[in-house]
């Protein structure tokens, strides 16, 4: 945990190259490292985005090839809307 609220997620895995990190949260795409060994989906983040998104929660990555990825979600409560 970091202050103020946010949950971190680190890994020392093969990382995300700099072109692909603004595209990791999309539909679909699974970037250069997906593609190579052709176990990534592409719906992962997209769908932790998605939840983040939906209960008013940031979600960021930051990572570098062969360093690994840290992936911070804000968890400050902000007021849910009613539809």
């Amino acid at each position: 945990m970091e202050e103020p609220k946010i949950l971190c997620i680190k890994d020392t895995g093969i990382g995300i190259a700099p072109e692909d990190l603004p595209r990791i949260f999309e539909k679909g795409y699974t970037g250069y490292n997906g593609r190579a060994d052709k176990k990534a989906s592409g719906i992962g983040l997209y769908l932790c985005k998605r939840i983040c998104t939906n209960l008013g929660h940031q979600i960021s990555a930051v990572s570098e090839p062969d360093q690994g990825t840290l992936i911070r979600i804000s968890l400050k409560q902000e007021r849910l809307k009613v539809e």
